[in-house]
């Protein structure tokens, strides 16, 4: 069976980049693309298939027929980018476009549905307007669209012309749920919403049964409901005998009264446990880890049913309580060894798979299995021109922190070489309550084909290890999380690993933020830092986050416990900034303001410091486009080689 896929996509990366093969230094080109082939989702039928690949450095859906045949792509619109897509049905496919605008002086990522034809035609707003209650003021006439449009909450795979979509379409904090027709964007409101829920989750049988958000009256309050099909009527969780242990329903059973709850095991990790809804009674664990948290739940992708938990030690595992999946599961995993394998797409009929295959030394691939016929075949690359043979390996180690804490950690060294007193980069995740893993990272495998070692603490405060750990980082930006990274350097620097004169600090996001820290509090031990899109002024973003619903609960953890949030605010401390810095900030960045980076170039020039700034047209936060990727890692590569040579 030939997809057709590579075929098609040669249109897309002009080239292929073939030099990565033969030269010494993978070109910047190479690691900055986007994926050639992403998300790829099998149609109901089979008979299609889409996935997204970039063409001119933005991702464009793209769409064809098994075979290879009649490819359609569908182009992201003006400064709107593909968030994500998914099949309706056979004949339809529902896509999310999102872009950064402003309401009230608020930077905020705004999101589009729509759906459309199978040949790329036909659009249609999933999201049509009501008569809103709200308006930008009582002098305008000019109605406000909602915020989020893209929150699908069931995709009702026995009635395929409907989804259920979450809406808060009059702007006041009480989402909606809307049946909605994906060929005519024609609803009817299945409730009227309750304060303080923006998010929902259906049973097995497709009903409304749980509902969470943060309450737009009591700001800091999280609320969770649920439908109780007994009493017939909607009950918060604390009223409940396993709401009050601090369990919440996730997932349901084909049992409406049966849920799959997440909540916390003896040894304080985030578990799954199986509860009855009407006893309140806890019937079993499910999932249970002493070391980590499980990530999330994975359902079927084909009925959305729950079937397993994924967790992250080092890399990314799976557990399947569903037996078939599981047996399917060690059936992919020895044909593909070393590697992590995901079902993304799959006919259960038909007993037809989509694996997606990576690790950290392979980008990924997808592959198409057919049991009935026992055959697995290769369908494409996602990243060409990057292969395990030309990339470096990333390494699990624990180290220390100053107080008896354990730091996991992961580092990446060049694939030749001693091995020791080597350059270094510090490259702190961003978050901060995120974590680093064993799996690839374009970042990383930059920095090592550079000849660079790469250091990814998990500083306290990463998700993943447990409530414990994750607590431990509240309140201690620009401490005790600092303190990690810093001696995570000093352990490189008294192993031999690291040259302690050819040491830079790197980080985006929150990285950015430790980045700057880093230079503030510890500039003798690092040559330069750089922040991409981070975090320069602590005071602003907390005052910005207040005016985002649930912001002021979040901001609590932010800032340092004992300080004024000055102390530790790069903006308010560049005075102290001693070190060559990079700043790197896209202008369509969503969470953190263009402006903070312009101010802070302000301080760094009024204090007469050495800088360098670099402005990105666009790329949002996370770098999104082939061109945001390409400007930031050209930037690192001159400004490492200038400080680090």
């Amino acid at each position: 069976m030939r997809l057709g896929v590579l075929s098609a996509i040669v249109l897309f990366i002009a080239g292929c980049f073939e030099q990565a093969y033969c030269a010494q230094t993978i070109p910047i080109k190479s690691l900055a693309q986007l994926p050639t082939a992403a998300s790829m989702k099998l149609s109901p039928n089979g008979d299609y298939i889409a996935m997204t690949a970039p063409y001119q450095g933005r991702t464009h859906l793209i769409i064809q027929d098994i075979d290879g045949n009649n490819t359609v792509a569908v182009p992201p619109v003006n400064r709107a980018d593909i968030a994500w897509f998914r099949w309706a049905n056979n004949d339809r496919i529902i896509i999310s476009y999102a872009y950064t605008s402003r309401r009230d002086l608020t930077l905020v990522r705004e999101t589009r549905l729509f759906s459309l034809g199978r040949d790329g035609k036909d659009f249609v707003s999933m999201v049509l307007p009501k008569k809103l209650r709200n308006r930008i003021s009582s002098f305008s006439k000019t109605e406000v669209p909602t915020q989020i449009q893209d929150r699908v909450i069931d995709w009702l795979p026995d009635d395929p012309d409907f989804i259920l979509l979450a809406i808060d379409s009059d702007l006041n904090g009480k989402a909606e749920v809307r049946k909605v027709n994906v060929n005519t964007g024609k609803y009817k409101e299945l409730t009227q919403g309750f304060r303080g829920i923006q998010s929902f989750k259906t049973d097995q049988s497709h009903n409304v049964r749980l509902g969470w958000g943060y309450d737009p009256v009591r700001p800091t309050q999280f609320n969770f409901i649920y439908f109780d099909p007994i009493a017939k009527k909607w009950a918060n969780v604390e009223r409940s005998e396993w709401g009050s242990r601090g369990l919440y329903p996730i997932a349901f059973s084909n049992d409406p009264q049966i849920a799959f709850a997440g909540g916390l095991n003896e040894s304080k990790h985030y578990s799954i446990f199986k509860i009855n809804l009407t006893t309140g009674k806890v019937l079993e664990t499910v999932f249970s880890d002493d070391e980590v948290d499980y990530d999330d739940v994975i359902e079927d992708p084909a009925t959305n049913f729950p079937v397993g938990v994924q967790y992250t030690k080092d890399k990314a595992e799976v557990y399947y309580w569903d037996k078939a999946f599981g047996k399917l599961q060690a059936s992919i995993d020895k044909a593909l060894p070393n590697t992590v394998n995901r079902i993304v797409s799959h006919l259960p009929v038909q007993r037809k798979y989509l694996i997606h295959s990576t690790s950290d030394v392979e980008p990924g691939v997808y592959y198409f299995l057919d049991m009935k016929k026992k055959n697995l075949q290769f369908i494409s690359e996602t990243m060409p021109g990057l292969t395990p043979e030309n990339l470096a390996r990333k390494k699990p180690l624990n180290y220390k922190a100053r107080d008896g804490v354990i730091i996991p950690a992961y580092m990446t060294l060049p694939r030749t070489g001693p091995g020791k007193n080597l350059p270094f980069v510090i490259f702190p995740h961003g978050g901060p309550k995120a974590r680093d893993s064993q799996n690839f990272d374009y970042f990383a495998q930059f920095f090592a084909t550079r000849g660079y070692g790469v250091l990814q603490p998990n500083f306290r405060g990463s998700d993943g290890y447990g409530k414990k750990f994750a607590d431990m980082g509240k309140r201690q930006w620009g401490g005790a999380m600092q303190d990690d990274v810093t001696d995570g350097v000093r352990y490189l620097i008294k192993e031999g690993i690291a040259d302690p004169k050819r040491i830079c600090i790197v980080g985006a996001s929150y990285g950015g933020y430790a980045a700057m820290m880093g230079a503030i509090k510890t500039p003798d031990l690092y040559q330069c830092a750089a922040s991409i899109n981070g975090v320069l002024n602590l005071m602003s973003l907390i005052a910005d986050d207040k005016d985002y619903i649930g912001g002021k609960a979040w901001t609590r953890s932010m800032g340092l416990q004992g300080e004024n949030a000055r102390a530790v605010s790069p903006f308010h401390q560049a005075s102290r900034i001693n070190i060559p810095v990079l700043i790197v900030q896209a202008k369509d960045d969503f969470r953190i303001p263009y402006q903070q980076s312009v101010n802070m170039v302000g301080q760094l020039k009024r204090y007469h410091k050495d800088y360098q700034f670099v402005t990105l047209k666009s790329g949002d936060h996370t770098l999104d486009t082939a061109e945001a990727r390409f400007g930031t890692l050209s930037a690192l590569e001159t400004f490492l080689g200038k400080h680090l040579k």
